[in-house]
């Protein structure tokens, strides 16, 4: 049963990736192009992405409550070194194409802002909010808080996002000054909306609620997709409630997830997604900037495909080079003990 779990975690990290690659790929695509995006992407891939990640970090740092006091450090160890790692990747590729590239030590250390460095060319935004959350944890595991003491602590803080939320009416999140202002929150990042999938996350993984383990996965997954889908047809006025619903769904791909026995490719894949999103973004960029000078008559099926292949292959590669990177490094040299999750 460990080996499924882990591999329907690493499967759904690997949808994840894909998904926000996806939405990156067209994006890039259509702007090369000079065309609108939206009518190429009804759905938002790149939030349903993200908000699954946020969902399945939260209900795996629940089953990490007891690692004491090497929780932080496996958080920092696995966050930090291949995100620096894919900063020195930005330098070394966009910089020598004449792309504006700017260094900040703010940015380096993912300390909450308000704006954030577009230079890079990487979403670093989301790992703000992963160190935020992991910070909290930390603080509530130093106090030595019983699972059950975060678990209430975990409902009171859904609670208090809500209720900033509907005092602070923000409008759809899918208008980009929306979603600016919610992906860098600043100081106040702990009581953004997207910090529901966190705490829902957790709130499910401490709950242990056995009555999926009689319900198939098919049902789980159907009834995932209907919730994210009657939610996602729903125009709120701000997405506190959108989120809350997604996580619902997200939470029930999670519990489907692991009663399915992944191929081990697909697994490895997933080890490896961390590396993909933290690089994808970067090579597209690099490859449009070589493609400038030939490139503007080349059909947009075209375009998106030498894209698409170049984001995978090369965050592939990228991937699999931070991932022995980082277990060398963990274990080798500090000798603490890693898990997959």
């Amino acid at each position: 049963m460990q080996k499924t779990y882990v591999g329907g975690i690493q499967a759904l990290r690997l949808l994840a990736c894909l998904f926000v690659v996806f939405q990156h790929v067209v994006f890039f695509t259509c702007y090369f192009k000079g065309l609108d995006y939206r009518p190429y992407l009804m759905i938002n891939f790149g939030r349903l992405g993200v908000s699954l990640f946020f969902v399945i970090s939260g209900y795996v740092m629940g089953l990490c409550l007891d690692q004491g006091g090497q929780f932080l450090w496996q958080r920092v160890s696995r966050v930090y070194p291949p995100y620096w790692l894919a900063i020195g990747l930005s330098w070394l590729l966009l910089v020598p194409l004449g792309i504006d590239w700017t260094f900040d030590f703010w940015s380096a250390l993912l300390l909450p802002t308000y704006q954030g460095n577009n230079s890079y060319r990487i979403p670093y935004w989301t790992l703000c909010y992963e160190m935020a959350f992991y910070a909290l944890l930390y603080v509530l595991i130093l106090l030595k808080i019983s699972r059950r003491g975060v678990f209430v602590f975990c409902a009171g803080w859904l609670l208090a996002i809500a209720a900033v939320d509907a005092y602070k009416v923000r409008g759809n999140i899918d208008a980009p000054e929306v979603f600016a202002l919610i992906a860098q929150p600043g100081w106040y990042i702990l009581l953004s909306p997207y910090c529901i999938f966190f705490a829902a996350g957790l709130f499910a993984s401490l709950m242990n609620v056995k009555i999926s383990n009689n319900i198939p996965s098919v049902y789980l997954g159907v009834a995932a997709i209907c919730i994210w889908g009657v939610s996602n047809g729903i125009a709120f006025s701000s997405p506190a409630p959108l989120f809350i619903f997604q996580s619902i769904s997200f939470i029930f791909l999670i519990e489907a997830s692991k009663k399915i026995d992944f191929p081990n490719a697909i697994v490895r894949l997933g080890d490896y997604s961390y590396g993909i999103y933290l690089a994808h973004m970067i090579i597209i960029v690099a490859v449009l900037a070589i493609m400038k000078a030939n490139g503007v008559q080349m059909r947009f099926a075209a375009i998106f495909s030498i894209l698409l292949l170049c984001a995978l292959v090369g965050g592939c590669v990228f991937g699999w080079l931070e991932y022995k990177l980082h277990n060398r490094f963990v274990r080798q040299l500090f000798k603490v003990d890693v898990k997959r999750v």
